[in-house]
């Protein structure tokens, strides 16, 4: 019976997020147009929430283009009801549970459906932590609906969740008597609130969950998501942050909220941590300390989400320092674009310097040897002297037009650079690796040489190659050979991009389709419903997606990782 309940708590939770799935806008939009920011203490560690619901037609551009799946997700659902009713899932809870949320919503899940039950698709939301213990909260635009309809569950299900009341709030909590940790369920004030926290924190924290007792200071009072929004690019659709900082102190300090909830086991467990582990565990987090995160852009065909991790200004220089200027992946209709940019001779000098330091100034707490040992065998590793043409790398890009894994790789194309401080060392090496290489004389070629094919042990392959100033590239076919020296001066990029890549997500699909077919693991050997409607969803999203893109910066304040997608 348990396992049912806890089976109507994630039906609920599904309805959430499928409430919830929004994202950005520009802009600074005051944080208190979300009132659910209102619960959230302004000291929370960490935070997820919109300030403005996405616009109408967005939302609805995405509900069309995602329609194709729905309806075979409809299919599936079709298929389950007609097996209930001819007695295929007799007895089976979970079977039962589908079975009457599926007819509480229509038999689908809709704008529509959802909103007979109080769930609205541009309702706000917020996820964020009691101390550690972490609290959703979602909007809902009729709460009596949903209470009524979670009541009509429970009907036909033939049980009641026990109803718990505090103060003249109710709410459910799923727990059993071995289980220390509860899930807690409520649905007050056109919101549905889910948490987990200890049970025996129930005097702690149940008034807070249940809005009766309201944070000193709000993250709706201090805005501070709004001025996060505005500082760093992000739009209203959704944005947060998550304070590691913060969260270590709530499980390392003694003295804290967290410590005192959690019971004697974690406290023995941290106690054993002398003064020594606790600082130097402290530093070690300190040089990573907050991570904000949030949507960019949000389109009818693009959705861009961006995340910023804030590193020890000392620390986030140096690496920043390891930055080549190799130009940025390209934003073409390639199957695939890649860049990888990094000055790997010092990117090897500045892992030697902080191994050492390590190995010098060892940590003295018992549970950080690892990292110590760690150093000593990075020592070992990085005195071997390396050739000079890899510490003179700077930077790696590939650009692929299409690739079939049913054809030879003779008839791939493709451009490559491989980019080095000093290309005509790179090119003397190679000479004395490669018999004949030296008869190429790239150095002073104006347009790509032909590599013979003995050079190359491939027959049949065409590989072309250039020499630039500061880089040696290659066209892989013939299709580019034209194109080799524009992609090898391409203008250099200095925004502190160390990788980035840019792909086709349909060619992609189809790609692995071919190699699922060329290695024999095909839905044919292993026929059965779940493949049929597999692949017919593989087609869909080929249809519906477009390109990826992922850019990864160092600067001088921290990592920040942009991530794109566009719809076709």
């Amino acid at each position: 019976m348990t396992l049912t309940r806890t089976f109507v708590l994630l039906f609920i939770t599904a309805f959430l997020f499928a409430g919830c799935s929004k994202e950005p806008d520009e802009g600074l939009v005051k944080a208190t147009s979300n009132p659910l920011l209102e619960y959230v203490s302004a000291d929370t560690p960490y935070v997820y929430a919109d300030l403005e619901p996405v616009p109408e037609e967005i939302t609805d551009a995405y509900i069309e283009r995602f329609q194709p799946v729905m309806d075979i997700i409809s299919q599936q659902v079709s298929q389950f009801q007609a097996d209930y009713q001819a007695g295929v899932h007799k007895g089976e809870p979970v079977a039962e549970l589908a079975a009457a949320v599926l007819d509480e919503v229509g038999g689908t899940l809709s704008k529509e459906s959802l909103g007979k039950v109080g769930i609205s698709m541009n309702a706000h939301h917020a996820v964020y932590g009691m101390g550690i213990f972490p609290v959703i909260r979602i909007g809902l635009s009729d709460a009596e609906a949903l209470r009524n309809a979670i009541s009509r569950i429970e009907t036909r299900m033939g049980y009641q969740l026990p109803v718990k009341d505090l103060n003249g709030s109710a709410y459910w909590r799923v727990t059993e008597d071995d289980m220390p940790v509860g899930v807690y369920l409520a649905i007050l004030d056109q919101q549905l609130i889910i948490s987990m926290f200890p049970v025996r924190a129930e005097n702690r924290l149940l008034a807070a969950f249940l809005g009766q007792e309201m944070p000193a200071r709000s993250m709706a009072a201090n805005n501070a998501l709004g001025i996060m929004n505005k500082t760093k690019g992000y739009t209203g659709y959704g944005s947060g942050m998550l304070d590691i900082q913060k969260l270590a102190d709530e499980l390392l300090n003694p003295d804290s909220d967290t410590r005192s909830i959690l019971g004697e086991r974690m406290n023995a467990e941290m106690d054993s941590l002398d003064a020594v582990c606790l600082a130097e565990m402290k530093s070690i987090i300190a040089r990573t300390p907050r991570m904000t995160f949030g949507t960019t852009r949000l389109t009818s065909n693009e959705l861009a989400v961006r995340y910023d991790l804030e590193i020890e200004s000392t620390l986030a220089s140096g690496l920043a320092a390891l930055v080549s200027d190799t130009p940025a992946a390209g934003t073409g209709n390639k199957l695939l674009s890649a860049s990888l940019a990094v000055k790997v001779g010092k990117l090897r000098s500045f892992i030697l310097e902080k191994a050492t330091a390590v190995f010098e100034t060892p940590y003295q707490c018992a549970r950080l040897q690892e990292f110590n040992d760690q150093a000593a065998q990075l020592m070992t590793q990085l005195n071997i002297p390396m050739p000079p043409m890899v510490n003179n790398l700077m930077g790696v890009r590939v650009e692929v037009d299409s690739f079939d894994p049913r054809k030879e790789i003779t008839e791939g194309n493709g451009l490559l650079a491989i980019h080095v401080d000093k290309p005509e060392m790179f090119v003397g090496m190679a000479s004395m690796l490669v018999p004949g290489f030296e008869k190429l004389d790239l150095a002073n070629q104006k347009e790509p040489v032909r590599i013979p094919a003995e050079m190359l042990r491939m027959e049949g392959l065409d590989v072309f190659a250039l020499m630039s100033d500061n880089a040696i590239g290659a066209s892989i076919g013939k299709q580019h050979v034209q194109d080799l020296d524009e992609f090898l001066n391409r203008k250099p990029q200095n925004a502190g991009t160390f990788m980035s890549v840019s792909y086709d997500m349909a060619k992609q699909m189809e790609i692995e389709a071919a190699l699922t077919e060329h290695f024999q693991f095909t839905a044919d050997e292993y026929p059965s419903p779940v493949n049929e409607y597999s692949e017919a969803l593989k087609q869909v999203y080929r249809d519906i997606l477009d390109r990826s893109t992922i850019e990864m910066r160092l600067t001088g304040d921290g990592l920040h990782v942009e991530s794109s997608m566009t719809f076709k």
